[in-house]
């Protein structure tokens, strides 16, 4: 949290200062480490990729829950299991080397197919749609979330649940993989270190002056939200727990098993006759927290496209037409990426990729962020920033000398330390297994996937950002003289041409 937090505030201020995409933002702060952005660019299409798919399977559980009795209750099912109900029956999983495990499955491949239009369909309509939309797919989520909690609070052994979620567990904190997982998973929710920040705080007006006051808002609800909702989930796992007669710890599951299986099993075991209610409200809050995030992504990707058009062919005009080209463009090549994710072994390839490139490429995107911003640009002029974007008042309570030593110290070497020890555990943890050619991979899946889905996506865009530093640095490439009023001019210049659509155009950049 200390880290990431920070990182989402430096963030926003630059992008509100700047008005510009993280292309352009980081070139004005300092040119030869501009290549940064791009690793975020590749960082975020891994994910986007296979995160929609992930939303599919919530799709496909959120459809079937409109039915009188949950399709995976097991006097529906000839008496299978939850488990057995998401592997066999809607991933109809294969192992690598099985016959027909590269096969596209139908209902997969269309749950994927509606996840990607519903993005499209959102974003086509400006920001002004989205902004309306976004109300709905992040409140709407946290009235669900309350239903659920205040159904799964009285539930027997909700108590053990909870008294289980508030008891840390100190040997945890000995294991690299703790730290990781927490640093990617804050990492992953308050999205620094994607673009999408300074991106999205870039459409805000200069004169705009309660930027600090939004930031402290979103960090606070964001963990609020996490925090309630773990309530929910381990009241939910607790009351499960009591019906199998384990202890908490043997049923609590992390990743898709926890919503996929536990989550749906406990469904079936709600009384009354009101397994398929709760059922919707729960794949529901999935399927929009999700989208949610989705649209965020997207639209940041597509400030890159137009940032890059522009910056090559200034005197291309980025109309509302081409706008829909590019989020067309934007979402055909990603879902057609995302098809592998529909196969028998999409899930595994899901696990591979999700465990490899959000966890090192946020990592060292968010390393190379502090540095940047600390040393290469100035943590005083950055608290200065940050006091420009809040109002007068506030100034006396901005602690500038503390946020000059976390940007410098204590944000980039928590994180270098966090990085080391998940490389650490990488190749010498109890993730590694033998695989079929007898090396060891994480999860014993086959080294050439490893490879390809996990390490290069990972290993590729940061060897790009080295070389184009070297090469910068080799072409005395100089980082140019920030000019507001040349921004402000191309912003104008741009709402003008599409006044009539009452929608704003993406901006140049310098």
């Amino acid at each position: 949290f200390c880290i990431a937090a920070p990182l989402f505030v430096f963030e926003t201020v630059l992008g509100h200062k700047f008005q510009l995409g993280p292309v352009g933002t980081f070139t004005n702060m300092y040119a030869p480490w501009a290549g940064i952005a791009y690793v975020c660019v590749i960082m975020t299409c891994v994910i986007l990729t296979y995160y929609q798919a992930l939303l599919g399977w919530a799709v496909i559980y959120f459809v079937q829950s409109f039915a009188s009795r949950l399709p995976w209750h097991p006097e529906e099912c000839g008496g299978c299991t939850t488990g057995d109900y998401f592997g066999k029956t809607v991933l109809n999983a294969a192992s690598f080397g099985d016959e027909g495990g590269w096969d596209v499955q139908g209902q997969l491949f269309l749950a994927l197919m509606a996840v990607w239009f519903v993005t499209w369909l959102a974003l086509v309509g400006g920001k002004n749609v989205l902004g309306k939309i976004a109300y709905f797919t992040v409140l709407f989520p946290v009235f669900l979330l309350i239903i659920i909690f205040f159904k799964a609070v009285t539930l027997d052994g909700a108590g053990e649940g909870v008294s289980y979620y508030l008891t840390p567990d100190m040997s945890h904190l000995t294991k690299a993989n703790t730290w990781s997982a927490a640093a990617s998973q804050i990492l992953f929710s308050l999205s620094p270190a994607m673009g999408t920040a300074i991106a999205m705080s870039s459409y805000h007006e200069k004169s705009y002056d309660k930027l600090l006051q939004d930031n402290l808002i979103i960090i606070c609800c964001n963990s609020a939200f996490s925090m309630f909702g773990g309530f929910a989930v381990f009241s939910i796992v607790g009351y499960l727990a009591e019906q199998r007669g384990l202890p908490v710890e043997e049923v609590a599951s992390a990743g898709t098993g926890l919503a996929f299986d536990v989550f749906a099993e406990v469904l079936t075991l709600f009384p009354g006759g009101s397994s398929p209610f709760f059922s919707v409200c729960f794949f529901a809050m999935l399927l929009l927290l999700g989208l949610d995030s989705s649209f965020a992504w997207v639209e940041t990707m597509q400030t890159y496209v137009v940032d890059f058009i522009q910056h090559k062919r200034p005197d291309i005009e980025i109309t509302p037409k081409m706008n829909i080209i590019i989020v067309t463009g934007l979402c055909g090549v990603l879902f057609l990426i995302g098809i592998m994710y529909t196969t028998r072994v999409g899930s595994d390839l899901l696990d591979v990729a999700d465990h490899f490139c959000p966890t090192y490429c946020l990592l060292f995107v968010a390393l190379i962020e502090y540095v940047l911003i600390a040393w290469m640009y100035g943590a005083d002029k950055m608290v200065q920033d940050i006091k420009n974007s809040a109002p007068p008042h506030w100034h006396k309570y901005i602690p500038a000398k503390f946020a000059a030593i976390q940007m410098k110290f204590i944000g980039p070497i928590g994180i270098a330390f966090i990085m080391l020890m998940a490389l650490i555990d990488e190749f010498d943890g109890d993730s590694l297994t033998a695989n079929s050619s007898g090396w060891k991979t994480y999860g014993g899946y086959p080294t050439g996937v490893t490879i390809i889905l996990g390490w290069c996506p990972v290993v590729l865009p940061v060897s790009f950002f080295v070389i184009s530093v070297i090469r910068a640095h080799m072409n005395g490439v100089t980082t140019p003289e920030f000019n507001p009023g040349y921004v402000e001019d191309v912003k104008k210049a741009n709402t003008s041409q599409t006044a009539s659509t009452k929608d704003e155009t993406p901006r140049v950049e310098q």
